[in-house]
């Protein structure tokens, strides 16, 4: 008997990777919804060998909206949503199928367990990921936000957590650490979140990245593996409030 009370949402962008275990691990489900914002890998093949995917094709809006727009095209009121490095445990699936919500006002909170070249990671910040992952579309949606969206909470929301994981293969290869702090800088900077800093506090901020990650959040526990995401991290902000400054250094402090 297929799942047919919760519908998965996915967003993809050449995702060829890791989507098909993402989708293997959803098979469970009587239907799950890609969206796909412009693959230009194999992602479109895979995903094409799935009977129970319903594949659409749109733009990026930034990552709230985005979750939102696809969200939109499930004919249930309630969406798991996950990335397409993401693949729930068959803990979870079990869970969810025997979860039968009272309250569509409840969202539902996931322990997500990230990998980092095979490895999973509790330092850094990775490892205590509790995440709203299950919500109600009719009363609940995501942040407008271009990074770091979440479902948005009102007065009247609750919450509950289902045991299982997500398992996350948030990094298999050190290129990705370069491309997500490319991607998620570029998304900041063209934001109206971004914020203006002189050069000397975006150095400041960029050191205090590398000790919050590596020293405060114990990243050197994790060998290399901790310095490398400590790095990473590093990187992310000194990008991100760097090519803010750049874009506004007409009159500013040189």
């Amino acid at each position: 008997m297929k799942i047919s009370h919760v519908t998965p949402v996915l967003i993809v962008k050449n995702g060829e990777a890791t989507i098909g275990d993402t989708l293997d691990a959803l098979s469970s489900f009587k239907k799950v919804i890609v969206y796909d914002n412009g693959s230009e890998d194999r992602t479109l093949l895979i995903v094409n060998e799935y009977a129970n995917v319903q594949l659409v094709q749109g733009a990026f809006f930034g990552f709230g909206i985005t979750k939102n727009v696809a969200a939109s095209h499930a004919e249930t009121a309630w969406i798991f949503s996950l990335d397409c490095d993401e693949t729930p445990d068959q803990a979870l699936i079990n869970n969810i199928a025997d979860w039968h919500p009272k309250d569509d006002n409840c969202v539902v909170e996931i322990h997500r367990e990230n990998f980092f070249c095979g490895k999973p990671i509790k330092t850094n910040g990775w490892g205590n990921d509790i995440l709203i992952r299950i919500y109600n579309k009719e009363k609940h949606s995501f942040t407008k936000s271009q990074v770091h969206e979440k479902v948005a909470l009102h007065s009247d929301s609750c919450k509950i957590k289902l045991s299982g994981k997500l398992q996350h293969t948030a990094i298999t290869d050190l290129k990705q650490i370069l491309d997500k702090a490319q991607l998620y800088s570029e998304i900041y900077a063209n934001s109206n979140k971004a914020k203006l800093y002189s050069f000397p506090i975006i150095i400041l901020k960029t050191c205090f990245a590398f000790l919050r990650s590596y020293l405060l959040k114990l990243g050197f526990l994790s060998g290399w593996r901790g310095f490398v995401i400590s790095v990473g991290d590093t990187i992310g902000v000194f990008f991100k409030y760097a090519k803010v400054y750049q874009k506004n250094k007409s009159g500013y402090i040189q």
